[in-house]
């Protein structure tokens, strides 16, 4: 959801710009949104893709803290990734 909020307000200040941000002609505007824009993290990773199954962190968990399969931290015996450090993620 976060993400989605970020790249809608992102493509809004691009619109309201009205030109691309490389234009000379617009270099001040484009100067001055360029520090908004990358503190927006617009790639952040959401998904942890193991073994064809993406994989969410939970505190509390059948087997404890770890990455489980998503919606599976209190499916008994399903879904267990690890704790952290699996696959190298941290939570």
């Amino acid at each position: 959801m976060r993400k989605l909020v970020f790249a809608s307000a992102a493509t809004i200040a691009l619109a309201v710009c009205g030109t691309p941000l490389n234009s000379s002609a617009n270099a001040a505007v484009g100067s001055g949104l360029s520090p908004t824009i990358q503190g927006l993290d617009l790639v952040q990773k959401t998904d942890w893709l193991f073994g064809g199954h993406k994989h969410c962190w939970y505190d509390e968990g059948w087997h404890g803290p770890g990455w489980y399969w998503c919606g599976y931290s209190h499916k008994k015996g399903h879904g267990w990734g690890g704790p952290e450090g699996f696959q190298g993620w941290k939570r």
